[in-house]
Formats: structure tokens, C-alpha cells, sequence
């Protein structure tokens, strides 16, 4: 239980600073941070963006007495740690976010602002980055600095990391090079923005993501000859194959597993059913032109897996399925889709006990704020809460903003939401770590 007073003298602090974290947050909306590897032809233009958010971020932590430490794994990708060392005797903490961001898009579907402008409209901040995840950095950073403004010091180390390098799963620049450089605790939190379903929510485990290339083979020929391929008393396959007819088997038996899925594959942070699907990505057929029959397609999809299963598990289920699908067309029989798994590519799920100590602390903070009972669920996307977990730090999602606008045109962060997770932060660290009145 967290002590009113305490609580009511840093909820005040909080909310003193709102126009301070607001400012913050606009302003390194208006530093583009793109991923550089988003798109490698751009990414000589696009490297740097990330070094100078965080050092617009550096001397904001270093104003409240934080210790920094900036490095560049890569040139131009600098991360930041701010550290608050405890007076001893609590429980140490991480709180992790990432600056970089993915691209605006199309500018003109960017109607409420510009992507970089951290325009304040109606109680929200809009711009790439808002939601994902500049809003939970700042959050973070507050968090801290309200709890100093009102009187109180950690008791255990309190650490603020703003990495490089997750949007492109470069954990090797971001989260785990600061594990390996040291910065270790008792528990983290990821600041990601944890709705939907449910707002500030307790995210304990995410999906498995895997990336499938399915290339299906077809016979060229002249597209006025698609009567003989389809036609009853056409020479068929003598003549051509469409690859678009036969990747449509594909893609509807994949449909097929796929609401299979719906029905089978749960987990208990994933109360409501279906999320766990094969979502088919692009669909190209027809690359030779036209005029052809065409002799080749390929489809790309993005597989959501439960946390509890292997991603060899996985491709071995994809696979086998695959093959008996192929043997029910005379065509795919003797010419199988070829499967590309992305030379292994995977980012792992992670999966923390609702029993964990970190996830009863957040529970405490958040009915503390919002004055109800703490929601649980299952991060909808991944993030590195994987790679903080693998490393032996217990680790939860939990942040202000929704998943459903991030990397989508007019993302926006409600600025409700982003002081009622600053607040929320403040009482974790209150909860886990403790604190010493230095008034």
C-alpha cells in the first residue's frame, strides 16, 4: 500500500510539470528519428536522427540530477541511460523505451498535422513517435523527476534507458548492448503504449513474430490463352499454368489454418480469442507483364504465434500443412510453393507469471492512479520486453498511448494518458524500489 501523502505530493508534482513534458515531447517529435534500415536506400539521409533525440534527451536528465551515459553502437545511433543511484536498501528498476520511430508515409493522409510537427490539439500531441514511443520515454523520465521534486529518493537504483535500433529488431544497438554494457536490475518495465483492449493495462507476455516468403510456380504464356487453361476440353497445363490461380489455394488453405487458429491456439494473457493469426502481407503475381500468363507469385506473410510455442514448432505446423495442401492439386503436387523463412528471422515472445513480484507492484501503482482494479492482457505487438526477459530481468510491458494508431497517419498521443502513466511509473517506483524522504 502506498502511503496518501506520499502519493498525493507526487501526483502534484506530476501534474506541475505537464507543460514541461509536453514541451519535451514536442520537440523531440520535431527531431526525425527514423529507423535507417526501414529502407536501405534511405538510410545514409535517416542515420542520426536517433543520436540527436537523445541528446536533446541528455542534459533534461542530467538537469535533475540524473548520471548519462551516451554511446553509439553505430555511428550516428546513439542510446541513453540516465541513472538515479538509491540511498540503498530497495529494489533496483529499468524503465525501457526506444527513439526510433518508422516512417510517416504519405504526407497528405497526415490531415490533423504534420508528422513532425508535435502540434497540441485537443488534449493530444500529434506526430510520428507520439505513441510509439516517445510519450512513454518522457513519461518515464518525469516520473522520476516528480518524485525528486516532491522530496523523495529511491531507495534501489531507478534507470531510464531510450535505445536505438527496435523498430527493425537490433536489439545488439539498443536494448541488449545496454544489458551488456552493464545496465542490469531487478525489474523493467517497457514503456510501450499497452492499450487496446484495455488502457495502461499490465502486458505479461507478447507473440512469437515470424516472416514467410511462399513463392508459387505457374507455366508462362500468352494471357489470350487463358481459355485453354481454364476452359473444360482446354490443353491445361500443356499450354500454362496461372501462378495467380495457384497461389489463390495457398492463400485461402492458409486463410483456413488460420481461423483454425482462431478456435485452438490461446494462451491465459490473450483473453479474447483470434489473436494469433498468418497475415498475409503483399500479394504480387504477374512480375513478366500484363500480357502474360503469369509464371510466378509470391506471397509474404507476418505469422503471430502464441508465446508458449517454438518457432520451429511453428514453421514445422506451417510446413506440414503446406505439403498436404499441395497434394490436393495435381498442379502443386509435382510443383510445391517454395518457403522462405526469411533466413530464420524471429523475434521471440516473452512471458512473465500475473504472480511476479514486478507485475504486483505495477498492479498496486495502477489502481493507486486510476482508482481501479489493474487490467492484465497480452502485448498485441512485440517489443523488447523479449530481450530484457532473456537476459534475466523479469519484465512487463506498460505505457501510455494505443497500439492501434502507432505507425498509422495522424498518430497521436492523449496527453490524459501520458500523465496518468508518469504517475503510474512514479508509484511503481514508490512500491518497488521504496523511498527516503529528502525534504
Amino acid at each position: 500500500m502506498i502511503d496518501e501523502e506520499i502519493k498525493n505530493n507526487v501526483i502534484k508534482a506530476v501534474n506541475s510539470l505537464e507543460d514541461e513534458m509536453i514541451k519535451v515531447i514536442s520537440d523531440i517529435i520535431q527531431i526525425p528519428s527514423i529507423n535507417p534500415y526501414l529502407d536501405i536506400n534511405l538510410k545514409d539521409e535517416r542515420i542520426g536522427g536517433e543520436s540527436r533525440v537523445n541528446a536533446y534527451l541528455k542534459p533534461v536528465m542530467e538537469s535533475f540530477g540524473l548520471e548519462t551515459d551516451m554511446w553509439e553502437e553505430e555511428p550516428g545511433r546513439a542510446n541513453l541511460v540516465g541513472v538515479c543511484k538509491g540511498t540503498s536498501g530497495g529494489r533496483s528498476l529499468i524503465f525501457n523505451g526506444h527513439i526510433d520511430t518508422v516512417a510517416p508515409g504519405p504526407l497528405e493522409l497526415w490531415t490533423v498535422a504534420e508528422p513532425f510537427s508535435g502540434k497540441v490539439i485537443n488534449g493530444r500531441i500529434y506526430g510520428r513517435g507520439t505513441t510509439d514511443m516517445k510519450g512513454g520515454d518522457v513519461a518515464a523520465i518525469y516520473a522520476l523527476k516528480a518524485l525528486l521534486k516532491a522530496g523523495y529518493k529511491p531507495k534501489g537504483d531507478v534507470i531510464v534507458e531510450t535505445v536505438a535500433g527496435e523498430e527493425m529488431m537490433q536489439p545488439e544497438i539498443g536494448t541488449s548492448a545496454a544489458v551488456k554494457r552493464g545496465y542490469r536490475a531487478d525489474a523493467a518495465i517497457v514503456v510501450e503504449g499497452s492499450a487496446p483492449p484495455y488502457r495502461l493495462a499490465i502486458l505479461t507476455a507478447s507473440p512469437g513474430v515470424l516472416l514467410l516468403k511462399v513463392t508459387i510456380h505457374g507455366k508462362a504464356a500468352h494471357s489470350s490463352m487463358r481459355d485453354e487453361v481454364i476452359r473444360a476440353g482446354g490443353r491445361g497445363k500443356d499450354v500454362a499454368v496461372s501462378a495467380v490461380d495457384k497461389a489463390m489455394i495457398i492463400f485461402n488453405g492458409l486463410k483456413n489454418l488460420e481461423d483454425e487458429w482462431g478456435q485452438t491456439k490461446t494462451h491465459p494473457a490473450f483473453t479474447r480469442p483470434g489473436h494469433f493469426t498468418l497475415c498475409p502481407t503483399t500479394f504480387a503475381g504477374g512480375l513478366n507483364g500484363i500480357a502474360f500468363i503469369p509464371e510466378e507469385c509470391l506471397i509474404t506473410y507476418v505469422i503471430w504465434h502464441a508465446p508458449q510455442e517454438t518457432k520451429e514448432q511453428v514453421m514445422k505446423e506451417i510446413e506440414t500443412y503446406l505439403s498436404q495442401l499441395a497434394k490436393t492439386d495435381s498442379w502443386l503436387r509435382e510443383n510445391p510453393p517454395e518457403l522462405d523463412w526469411s533466413g530464420g528471422w524471429w523475434w521471440p515472445p516473452y512471458d512473465i507469471s500475473k504472480d511476479a513480484p514486478i507485475c504486483k507492484a505495477a498492479a498496486v501503482a495502477c489502481e493507486a492512479v486510476l482508482n481501479e482494479p489493474a487490467k492484465y492482457y497480452g502485448f498485441t505487438a512485440v517489443d523488447d520486453a523479449t530481450f530484457l526477459n532473456q537476459a534475466g530481468i523479469p519484465t512487463i510491458t506498460l505505457g501510455p498511448g494505443s497500439i492501434e494508431v502507432a505507425h498509422t497517419a495522424n498518430e497521436y498521443i492523449e496527453i490524459n494518458d501520458l500523465l496518468d502513466a508518469t504517475k503510474i511509473y512514479a508509484m511503481i517506483i514508490i512500491e518497488w524500489c521504496g523511498v527516503t524522504n529528502t525534504g
